[in-house]
């Protein structure tokens, strides 16, 4: 009898997983969400990535930046396991793109940064401070280089909590909003997947021709909704007030929590006072558990509600 051949088995090759684009940056506007996935940038390098290298992409200018540093906060070292070492040892570029390594930031380092280590030691976190203290405390804490966004977060009660608010600021707070009413161009251009638009109104007679689209508009929070206001007899007029400042601030899906733009670093404390007191009471005391005051990329300030 012959010998028996040796057989030798491989071992499957390992998929890689691909990245769905289009399910990522869903909880940013339509144009940044967009500008990110065409740059095919990650989540994850949003967090090791300087200002200067994000509005470099074709699309972010400053107001994007401050959207994304809001959403996706550098207050954060990524994983280490991923990180280069600091070290006389010169890596590959073939290397490092094999391995996935993220490169170190200096810049974005920011559990041993200078800057927040500072920024931190000036806030008591065992305290809630009144509004006017937290906002004077927000002004002093700011970190960043640009005009930056003060944000209310709320923690809102599990049972009986509004999911969604609708008010008009005092005062300026955050961009202006683009405001759309549906008409057949707008359809046209839904077709072809465009989205140039922030909020989207509409009469009754079109939510049937609108109903196609919910894949589209849905989880981007911009399919017309009669309980927020946007499915009306009179889309006009509604969307007037929207063009005038009044705002929809609506909780995140599968959490308590609600995130309010009230304002920009530079305006006055006075008038980012009214603009905190009135998101509180549109939303209610009685429902809200926590309340945290916070500039992009700088550290939280509780308020005391009482």
């Amino acid at each position: 009898m012959g010998k028996r051949k040796e057989t030798t088995t491989v071992a499957p090759k390992k998929q890689k997983s691909m990245t769905k684009w289009e399910e990522l940056y869903t909880d940013l506007s339509d144009r940044t969400a967009m500008a990110l996935r065409e740059a095919r940038v990650k989540p994850e390098q949003l967090k090791v990535m300087a200002d200067g290298e994000l509005t470099a992409i074709n699309g972010i200018n400053e107001t994007a930046l401050e959207e994304i540093r809001a959403k996706y906060s550098a207050d954060v070292i990524p994983d280490q396991s991923k990180v280069i070492p600091a070290s006389d040892t010169v890596v590959e570029p073939a290397a490092v793109k094999e391995a996935g390594i993220i490169p170190p930031n200096k810049r974005h380092d920011f559990r041993g940064g200078k800057a927040i280590t500072t920024a931190r030691s000036q806030v008591d976190r065992t305290k809630n401070y009144s509004i006017e203290e937290a906002v004077a405390l927000v002004k002093k804490t700011n970190i960043t280089s640009f005009n930056a966004t003060v944000t209310l977060h709320l923690n809102l009660t599990s049972k009986d909590a509004p999911t969604r608010v609708e008010l008009t600021f005092p005062h300026a707070a955050g961009a202006a909003k683009k405001v759309a009413i549906v008409s057949d161009e707008l359809l046209a251009k839904l077709d072809k997947g465009v989205i140039d638009f922030d909020i989207l109104v509409t009469s009754p007679a079109f939510m049937p021709k609108l109903a196609k689209y919910a894949k589209l508009l849905g989880p981007k929070g911009l399919m017309p909704n009669p309980k927020a206001g946007t499915v009306t007899p009179n889309p006009e007029a509604k969307a007037k007030e929207f063009e005038g400042g009044k705002t929809q601030v609506k909780a995140e899906p599968k959490y308590p929590l609600m995130h309010a733009t009230v304002g920009k670093t530079s305006q006055p404390e006075a008038e980012l006072v009214a603009n905190i007191r009135a998101m509180i009471e549109a939303v209610k005391p009685k429902f809200i558990v926590k309340a945290t005051l916070a500039a992009t990329m700088s550290p939280g300030i509780k308020l005391a509600l009482s």
